[in-house]
């Protein structure tokens, strides 16, 4: 079996979108995989895929790269603090916020943590977590991190929000008071239909992986789930061209808002 036939057959097993991704990288994950569970080809793969549960986990879990941390790009929760969520607060009682993919839930418990931080009551936000792999997602309802996860936060956060955990030197468990805040959702982002009306959508660091077409497909998409004058937040490395194509307009960086 060649790695087209495996990928065939395996996005249709997996009910995922694999010619969205961009070829290289599907096989380059794939086959980094296989190495580290001694699987012998492809055809060896699919089965397992098809019928070890442990390993389908894995394979979803390698391929869709579930690493994140709190604060990942200061400079842009800075810029997000002092000018978007202002500016949000200003237009609308309560904010809707989704995270897409969420990852091991770093992205969306900064969030939460940010809201409080400047004093905005629960009841006034919404927070949505989403992401396609159901092992990550119950990580991230956890809400365990290694102390790496933690590395852009100041010492006053992680006293006030994390408490270490005796057994694991090198691991925080995260308060359940911001743990509540963030509801967890299995999706596939390729396929399934988004709610609508959002304040804030971020999708950070997914586009890179993606295939040009997908990517404009996808922008497009959240793009209609953004309400007007909703922002969307990319990854640092991550840009749309020709915003104005998608009703939108670059405010800062890896951030766009929707045209009103």
């Amino acid at each position: 079996m060649d790695f087209m036939e495996f990928k065939d057959e395996a996005a249709e097993l997996l009910n995922l979108n694999l010619d969205g991704y961009k070829l290289k990288r599907v096989k380059r994950r794939t086959n980094s995989l296989m190495r580290r569970q001694d699987v012998d080809d492809y055809e060896e793969c699919l089965k397992l895929l098809e019928t070890d549960s442990e390993f389908r986990s894995a394979y979803m879990s390698h391929f869709t790269i579930n690493t994140s941390e709190f604060f990942r790009n200061p400079d842009s929760f800075q810029y997000m603090r002092e000018e978007i969520l202002p500016d949000l607060m200003s237009n609308q009682k309560n904010l809707k916020i989704w995270s897409a993919p969420c990852s091991n839930g770093s992205e969306p418990y900064t969030i939460a943590i940010q809201l409080l931080e400047m004093g905005v009551d629960p009841g006034r936000f919404t927070l949505l977590a989403s992401d396609i792999d159901p092992g990550i997602l119950k990580t991230a309802s956890r809400g365990v991190f290694p102390a790496k996860a933690l590395k852009n936060m100041s010492e006053d956060l992680k006293e006030k929000y994390f408490s270490s955990l005796e057994e694991h030197d090198d691991r925080y468990q995260l308060s359940q008071e911001i743990i509540d805040l963030v509801e967890f959702e299995k999706k596939d982002l390729i396929n399934d239909s988004y709610r609508s009306g959002w304040d804030l959508i971020l999708s950070r660091n997914f586009f890179i992986y993606l295939t040009r077409e997908l990517k404009e497909e996808l922008t497009e998409k959240f793009v209609s789930a953004l309400r007007p004058g909703g922002y969307l937040f990319l990854g640092n490395t991550e840009f749309i061209f020709n915003p104005g194509d998608y009703d939108l307009d670059k405010v800062h960086l890896s951030f766009y808002r929707k045209q009103r």
